[in-house]
């Protein structure tokens, strides 16, 4: 029985688990990673693993998160480009498409060498979107038929009206070409030349970027390409998150994946100075920041961005401290508040992103769930391999969350 004052508390780790690295004598960074507070909670709690994206499906977040909040993806097949436009409060028209941007930094030589400017600024993104959308309204051929919006970092949104055949047209991630010669990934389909052309003007104006020429002086990298791709339609109403589950959620997150989930879900979204999306998070404030959520609703969603963004950088020392201060600043708030207050904790990444191959994979991810009136399963400490060797598979993984708010059963 659960007790009406039961609060409930989801951390994901994006992309936190990943596969053995050499440099870690055949240890994943999970299993390097010093966590106290998850290893105590996987001693007291339920571990095993979760499969969050289903096959046939691209193994993403926007896959993985959706199963993570309590929804089959297979339900909910929203192009991601859109769903991230929603967190923005965009509403698409019937004919208008959407499609994420990436500012990225190719070589000379034609090799992606970072999907996101490692990881550039709010302040310096949003200074090179607005040289952009300045350019393309001035562009006579755009006819109106095109618009760009400023995300967070280095994401941008287009908008294209008219042109249905972009939904059938094949374009790179661009960080799943990390390395890679770009030219090996063009588009492909009906629409690729309006790609094609949209990317060299995009070219044209971040070469001659007063915010690039700053940050080359500074010794930053510059943005001299854009990657557009993930395209997608107005989103189909999801159904509302407490309808379904009967419970008050919450949702805070540096990227706007998360919040564009959150906002389609009914689920409020919280924002909290110093959460970003990359390396230089303030975990200590996203911990306080669960805190106040969990006052004031009864299901609070933590998502994490910073394992995932050093895994397709390739930096395993910087996925580790990752994983080490989500454990510190995080955890171990929640567990403190659930010392004086009954609360479910469940902390899982969303899917691996190992750093060898800087990509995200569809394995199923170590989860573990703790808390009253959840059983333990004799496991020290949320690893991949402890997770297998329980021989526990939540399959598919948008049962979990029923399971942690005590609507299902994971038998």
């Amino acid at each position: 029985m659960i007790d009406d004052d039961m609060r409930y508390a989801v951390v994901i780790l994006d992309g936190a688990s990943g596969e053995p690295l050499e440099e870690y004598a055949g240890l994943t960074t999970l299993e390097v990673a010093e966590t106290p507070h998850l290893d105590a909670l996987a001693a007291q709690g339920l571990v095993g693993l979760a499969r969050n994206v289903p096959d046939g499906l691209e193994p993403s977040s926007n896959v993985a998160c959706t199963s993570i909040v309590g929804y089959n993806p297979a339900d909910y097949p929203i192009g991601r480009g859109a769903l991230e436009l929603s967190a923005l409060g965009v509403d698409l028209g019937d004919d208008q498409i959407a499609l994420r941007v990436n500012l990225t930094n190719v070589t000379p030589e034609g090799v992606m060498h970072s999907y996101s400017t490692d990881n550039i600024s709010n302040e310096d993104g949003h200074a090179l979107g607005d040289e952009l959308i300045a350019a393309f309204e001035a562009a006579s051929s755009a006819g109106g038929a095109l618009k760009l919006y400023k995300g967070t970092g280095f994401r941008l949104y287009l908008v294209v009206t008219g042109r249905p055949g972009l939904m059938a047209t094949e374009l790179a991630a661009a960080h799943n070409i990390a390395d890679l010669p770009v030219a090996d990934y063009p588009p492909r389909g009906p629409e690729a030349r309006f790609i094609e052309d949209f990317e060299a003007l995009a070219k044209e104006v971040l070469a001659a970027s007063p915010v690039n020429a700053r940050r080359i002086a500074e010794g930053k990298l510059p943005a001299t390409d854009v990657f557009a791709f993930w395209p997608g339609m107005r989103p189909g109403n999801m159904e509302d998150f407490t309808s379904i589950y009967g419970k008050r959620a919450a949702m805070n997150s540096g990227v706007d994946l998360l919040n564009g989930i959150a906002q389609l879900a009914g689920i409020r979204r919280y924002h909290f100075d110093g959460v970003t999306d990359g390396p230089d998070n303030d975990y200590a404030a996203q911990g306080e920041g669960a805190l106040a959520m969990l006052e004031d609703n009864e299901v609070a969603f933590i998502h994490v961005e910073a394992p995932d963004a050093e895994g397709h950088d390739g930096n395993a020392a910087g996925k580790r401290r990752a994983v080490e201060a989500i454990d510190r600043e995080v955890i171990s708030r929640l567990r403190a508040f659930g010392a004086t207050h009954p609360l479910r904790i469940l902390a899982l990444p969303d899917h691996p992103t190992p750093v060898a191959t800087k990509r995200h994979t569809r394995e199923p991810v170590p989860f573990v769930m703790a808390g009253p009136g959840i059983a333990t399963n004799g496991v020290t400490r949320l690893t991949e391999a402890e997770a297998k060797a329980t021989g526990l598979l939540v399959d598919p993984g948008y049962r979990l969350l029923g399971a942690l708010l005590g609507t299902a059963t994971l038998k």
